[in-house]
């Protein structure tokens, strides 16, 4: 199993089972971060670790990271928008990124991360 499918496999495994929720994030949160630091990384692997990172409330640190690549997919802008409005709530850059995301094709294998827009 490659560390794409194994990190969604993860992912998955903690939003359908909350009391191993922290565990599988952070098993998958180690996983890409190794290959992000191997230096081996595409903007799939920097979407998927910024969506763990902010699925684990690691908000500033998942900015960060998306803050540094250039964006491809939809799901990448997805991810900037909500790192933003976690991180440092600026309403025009949200909707810039959002905007971007309805513009940029989907991409297979890219998690999104969880984000109440409703209670913003």
């Amino acid at each position: 199993m490659n560390i794409i499918e194994e990190t969604l496999k993860l992912h998955s495994q903690a939003w359908r089972d909350h009391s191993q929720f922290t565990e599988c994030l952070e098993k998958a949160a180690r996983l890409l971060q190794q290959v992000y630091e191997s230096g081996a990384v595409d903007s799939l692997i920097v979407n998927n670790y910024a969506a763990v990172l902010l699925d684990l409330h690691r908000d500033a640190e998942a900015r960060e990271l998306l803050q540094a690549h250039s964006p491809e997919f939809s799901e990448f802008c997805s991810n900037y928008a909500i790192a933003i409005a976690k991180s440092a709530y600026d309403i025009s850059l949200i909707r810039q990124w959002n905007q971007a995301a309805s513009r940029l094709p989907k991409r297979q294998g890219a998690i999104v991360a969880y984000m109440d827009w409703q209670s913003l």
